[in-house]
């Protein structure tokens, strides 16, 4: 026999339920009732507890201001072991150019005036080779010549069969200056001229495109060491 209001299965003789204390029904109806199957009592439900990974750490106001406080270091001074390119040019190719120009005009009028005369093929062709030895060593010293900027001295390079090397410690430098006539300027040449304290004279690198640029840089590297 079983409870009608909680399911407990009971004795036969049992008057009241000794779980909820309800009143047992009459054995006819306890016996019609005695077939039901107890109700199935479902278990509670678990609450599934996911712990949180993250965890906010504490916040230490001081330390993080004194974090903040960068304090600013002096930048390094320029050594001479910290040598490093600023450029590197070579001389205009415009001279060698006119001088090649110069050399065919007079290679050109010297041939007609042979064959006018009607003198031997070979004198033109010698006066022709002598017209362009000049401009042909000019082109070679040319491309031996070079004006480099580093950031502890200026730099020239020149010489074809012997090597020519002159250093100008930017410290000695004392002014630069830029020299130009009015054909130079016309197409944008011209001489950059160095004073130096320690050579007598005054250094000169001819013929370099846009003069005034690199003589600006100079002066501009100057204020490291002046």
């Amino acid at each position: 026999m079983y409870c009608n209001r909680c399911g407990k299965n009971l004795t036969p003789e049992s008057q009241f339920c000794n779980r909820c204390g309800n009143r047992v029904q009459s054995d006819s109806r306890s016996r019609r009732t005695s077939s039901i199957p107890p109700p199935r009592v479902r278990p509670a439900r678990r609450r599934l507890v996911v712990e949180d990974e993250y965890v906010e750490e504490p916040y230490f106001e001081d330390e993080y201001e004194e974090s903040t406080n960068f304090v600013e270091e002096p930048e390094p001074e320029l050594e001479i072991g910290d040598e490093e390119i600023i450029f590197t040019i070579y001389p205009a190719f415009y001279g060698v150019v006119s001088q090649y120009l110069i050399a065919i005009l007079l290679s050109i009028a010297a041939t007609a005036a042979i064959a006018y005369f009607s003198l031997p093929l070979w004198i033109a062709l010698a006066f022709a080779a002598l017209c362009f030895i000049r401009p042909f060593y000019n082109h070679i010293k040319h491309n031996h010549t070079v004006y480099k900027l580093t950031t502890v001295k200026v730099e020239i390079k020149s010489g074809l069969f012997s090597k020519t090397s002159r250093n100008i410690p930017l410290r000695h430098i004392q002014d630069v200056t830029v020299s130009e006539t009015l054909g130079e300027r016309l197409i944008g040449i011209g001489d950059v001229v160095i004073d130096s304290a320690a050579v007598e004279g005054k250094i000169l690198m001819p013929n370099i495109k846009d003069p005034r640029k690199y003589a600006e840089t100079i002066l501009n590297q100057l204020q490291y060491w002046n």
